[in-house]
């Protein structure tokens, strides 16, 4: 057992142990214990209009699964925390209208075992993220892990069936990126009718090279005749190489907008914002006429709907076995 292994497997085991010897968090989750559960899996947003996006994907899956439980957890401990403390704040709770789960929103490992406590089911985790990228695989192997539990008495086994959905990008199937390139038909033909470039903002990351996001450019490309270029937060490429891109189309209109779950932070600050170092400022200087389409990809119905095939797939080869 490799180290990274054996450490996933001991957080998974400690946080078991906690939610068991502290199950209180847990028992404000509890369902009906015979129904199978859903956790979806997003990295999380503190902007309040961007966890309209988070919220919009939850209630389409929700309609689609009525004999589910379905739950949410954010992958980010900064997000977390924060809401964490917000929960505490008379005067934001007032102001604010949130859900209650989003103040005691937890992690993917979290939520799983507080499910557990109540019953084991039969759970499937469905990832809200784009890509395949570290957060996504920090995922699976946590799932990886929990599924791999034995108990002496099969009706002891903790998690009896638990599997985890790809991204929306997934595998980056053809499948997967014509899939995807449909749910953004609007923004593409936005685009064509403003004679703009379509640049997309993806956040990428410093640690794996996702060829999802260069096969999904390609993907876009094909199937609409607005140039679409995608630039990345982390990650290559990122907004200096695209803009070398840019300039080869020829075209000086460009229509901005997020490659994301969530309109949070990123798009609307550092894409969009009014700093010398966003997005919009950069390209406004470099002599492009730039409008910002600031809304997360959680809003539009097609783009949650990836989610919600991905989990009807995941539900069609459980019941297969």
């Amino acid at each position: 057992m490799s180290s990274k292994t054996h450490s996933i497997l001991w957080l998974v085991l400690a946080t078991l142990a906690v939610t068991m010897l502290f199950p209180s968090k847990a028992r404000a989750y509890e369902r009906e214990p015979q129904k199978p559960a859903i956790v979806l899996a997003a990295f999380g947003t503190t902007d309040l209009e961007g966890l309209k996006a988070i919220l919009n994907v939850e209630k389409k899956i929700q309609a689609a699964f009525p004999n589910y439980d379905v739950h949410l957890a954010f992958t980010s401990n900064i997000i977390r925390k924060i809401w964490h403390e917000r929960a505490n704040d008379r005067k934001f709770r007032k102001d604010n209208k949130v859900p209650g789960e989003i103040y005691d929103i937890v992690n993917p490992l979290t939520r799983l075992a507080q499910i557990q406590e109540n019953g084991s089911r039969d759970i499937l985790v469905q990832s809200l993220h784009i890509t395949n990228g570290t957060e996504f695989g920090d995922l699976g192997h946590i799932i990886g892990q929990l599924s791999k539990i034995e108990a002496f008495q099969e009706s002891k086994r903790p998690f009896p069936y638990l599997t985890l959905g790809d991204s929306a990008l997934g595998r980056a199937s053809k499948a997967d990126l014509d899939r995807a390139a449909r749910a953004l038909a609007p923004l593409a033909a936005e685009a064509r009718a403003s004679q703009s470039i379509l640049l997309l903002m993806g956040h990428g990351n410093g640690h794996v090279d996702v060829k999802a996001y260069r096969q999904f450019e390609k993907a876009m490309n094909d199937m609409y005749e607005a140039p679409v270029v995608i630039a990345l937060v982390e990650g290559e490429p990122e907004l200096p190489a695209a803009m070398k891109t840019l300039e080869k189309t020829g075209l000086k209109k460009i229509l901005l907008a997020p490659l994301m779950l969530v309109a949070g932070d990123h798009a609307r600050n550092d894409m969009a914002g009014s700093e010398e170092d966003s997005w919009l400022s950069i390209l406004t200087k470099a002599g492009y006429e730039v409008k910002c389409h600031v809304e997360g990809l959680g809003l539009n119905d097609s783009w949650a709907d990836i989610y919600v095939e991905r989990l009807r797939a995941l539900e069609a080869r459980h019941l297969k076995k």
